[in-house]
């Protein structure tokens, strides 16, 4: 592979995040001093979920317990608690816990319901005072989410996050029941509703802050003004919203909503819409299809750079543009810019391509962060974003465009292909919400003598994270037979790392 990645500013400042402190063992006992230690909601959300499936149910109740001294309003492990009571055939704790839950904002009352765990709730006379609750908390619910395009008409952008959390209220109306575990974000400003395992919710809740930290202080300012509730969607119903199974995530800016079915370059993609999106609502602006899907597709794939700032990575669009390029087929800028919604969607693939390509190119001249200053306060004179690129760069649009040939042309083309005698693993690969799963391993393969088994999610290599099979095979792709490499995966609820030699392998593509 040539060059693989480009810096996304010329300099950029420097963003380190402090280490994460290291979690504590799921099945370590809880602490019994005096002054127990303070258990924070990454502790819990690892060991929780952990103990109920063991049967240890009094110490998750424990757990649920001291948590909930600091932290009394937390409707997910209010509504833990009622769980755990009901098991342990404690009925009236588990009423007032439920009644608890619901005052603190508990939006999936299907979990109520349905839950097999709460039997012992429903079957106890003061059932009758959850139903009762719950049917005053309806009548004094916010209105539902507006309709696509009304809700800047009608004012409904003030309402703060009460669009999100009717959305929330409607996902788990119809997905609920108890699979998704609620938690909030405040300095993102996301409500997220998972059906992952908390591990993976952390590790993606880590990149997107650094990600969101890049966005907010290199174009888009503060983060989106309302809260905005993310759905990582559980694949049976992942089937029962997506129409084409290779879409996989969506951000409705109406609903304050990004629904997304893995934790990879989609969610990566829709993220940069919400943050975007926000953008233009402060300023008042709507932002052409172009630009919009060329900030989606630049932070697709990306890392984080030895300064500290994000550091753009080649994908599968690479390798469109480029063979586009030398064939001189590609849309000339000029027609590009002006291309409508419509017309832009008529060509998806391709326009994704181009479109990411241009502002990778305007990344690699150190010019993005100024372009897109420029533009928005040129807005009103041109919406477009034309005279924006040809006063930052100081040359006609057809001059740009010759430099941005050649530079396409000079990176080469920097796909996703694994070419025979490259290494390879050895394995079938599937993406799935929580990261990328062997779904099987060649006989002798170089996974399997490492010790990988099927079932296992790969988490990253030589460091690289992996949240997707392409994110897997732009690690892999230029690496040769023979060559070592090091691999962190998850197994069950246990993350190990283990080094395994490549071995050579037959073309495959993303």
């Amino acid at each position: 592979m040539g060059s693989a990645a480009l810096s996304i500013l010329a300099a950029v400042c420097l963003l380190q995040d402090p280490p994460l402190p290291p979690l504590p063992d799921a099945d370590a006992p809880i602490a019994t001093s005096a002054r127990p230690r303070e258990i924070t909601r990454t502790d819990y959300d690892r060991q929780f979920p952990r103990w109920i499936t063991q049967g240890r149910v009094q110490e998750a109740l424990q757990l649920a317990e001291r948590y909930l001294e600091a932290n009394s309003d937390d409707p997910q492990v209010l509504f833990d608690a009622c769980r755990a009571s009901a098991l342990l055939g404690d009925g009236r704790s588990s009423v007032a816990f439920a009644l608890r839950a619901l005052r603190a904002g508990w939006v999936d009352e299907r979990a109520l319901d349905d839950h097999p765990d709460l039997a012992r709730l429903r079957a106890h006379d003061g059932w009758q005072r959850v139903q009762e609750l719950r049917k005053e908390l309806r009548a004094n619910a916010p209105p539902p989410p507006p309709a696509e395009g009304q809700h800047e008409a009608d004012g409904l952008a003030t309402l703060g996050d009460s669009i999100a959390r009717s959305s929330l209220a409607e996902w788990m109306r119809r997905f609920g029941g108890g699979r998704y575990r609620i938690d909030e974000d405040k300095p993102m400003g996301l409500l997220i509703a998972s059906a992952l395992e908390p591990d993976a919710v952390r590790r993606t809740r880590t990149a997107l802050e650094i990600l969101s930290k890049q966005l907010t202080g290199n174009f888009f300012g503060d983060r989106q003004p309302d809260t905005v509730l993310l759905v990582l969607i559980a694949p049976d119903d992942a089937k029962q919203i997506f129409e084409d199974p290779r879409q996989g995530g969506i951000y409705q800016h109406h609903l304050r909503q990004l629904l997304a079915c893995s934790t990879g370059a989609i969610l990566r993609h829709e993220f940069t819409h919400l943050l975007h999106r926000g953008h233009m609502q402060r300023l008042g602006q709507s932002h052409p299809i172009w630009i919009l899907e060329g900030f989606g597709t630049l932070l697709e794939d990306w890392t984080v750079g030895a300064a500290g700032g994000i550091v753009i990575l080649p994908n599968h669009r690479t390798a469109e543009t480029f063979d586009r390029v030398k064939k001189g087929v590609h849309t000339p800028w000029r027609e590009f810019i002006a291309l409508s919604g419509g017309e832009f969607m008529k060509d998806a693939r391709w326009n994704y391509a181009q479109a990411r390509s241009m502002l990778a190119f305007l990344a690699h001249q150190g010019q993005l962060a100024t372009w897109y200053r420029e533009y928005t306060a040129g807005y009103a004179e041109d919406p477009s974003g034309l005279r924006a690129l040809e006063r930052v760069m100081r040359t006609p649009l057809a001059a740009i465009e010759a430099q941005w040939r050649d530079w396409v042309l000079q990176r080469g083309r920097q796909d996703g292909t694994i070419e025979g005698g490259e290494g390879v693993l050895g394995t079938t690969l599937a993406n799935r919400p929580e990261g990328v799963r062997i779904d099987s391993l060649a006989a002798g393969s170089p996974a399997q003598r490492a010790g990988l088994r099927r079932g296992d999610f790969l988490l990253a290599i030589d460091g690289e994270e992996i949240r997707s099979v392409g994110d897997y095979l732009m690690a892999l792709a230029g690496r040769q037979s023979g060559e070592n490499v090091e691999i962190r995966f998850r197994r069950g609820v246990v993350n190990g790392t283990i080094v395994v030699n490549l071995a050579a392998g037959r073309t495959v593509t993303p």
